[in-house]
């Protein structure tokens, strides 16, 4: 299965540094967005693997659009990364099931690092005790 994202920022420089930092980590950028709205439409053409919003976006914030897609899509995975960093966007970014909160500036090498560090918790069973717990 090919690893893809989508990335959105209303930033042009932003999204060439997201894209670099997901090709080192051998994820294709399949689609990019300046808005929300144009985020949810690429998630529902793409269905990538993982979706980088940043919060500061027009017509749609990238937290109400990540809350948006998680509704009806509990299982993708989602990261916000953004310098936007106030207590309550974070904590509706984690109410929403957003999977990773990156604090802007970044790097491409930090982005790679956390990008291999989610998909290798998303591609581990649960535990046991974990499944016991659930059941």
């Amino acid at each position: 299965m090919a690893l893809t994202a989508i990335v959105v920022d209303d930033s042009a420089v932003s999204r060439a540094l997201l894209r670099r930092g997901l090709n080192k980590a051998g994820v294709e950028v399949v689609g990019e967005a300046s808005t929300g709205e144009r985020a949810l439409e690429l998630y529902e053409e793409h269905r990538p693997t993982l979706t980088f919003f940043d919060i500061v976006l027009p017509q749609l914030d990238g937290v109400t659009a990540a809350t948006r897609l998680l509704k009806l899509h509990p299982a993708a995975i989602v990261i916000i990364c953004s310098a936007m960093a106030s207590r309550e966007k974070i904590l509706a970014a984690r109410q929403a099931g957003v999977t990773h909160f990156l604090l802007k500036p970044v790097t491409a090498e930090k982005i790679a690092e956390i990008t291999l560090s989610i998909l290798s918790r998303a591609a581990k069973p649960p535990s046991k005790a974990a499944a016991g717990a659930k059941g």
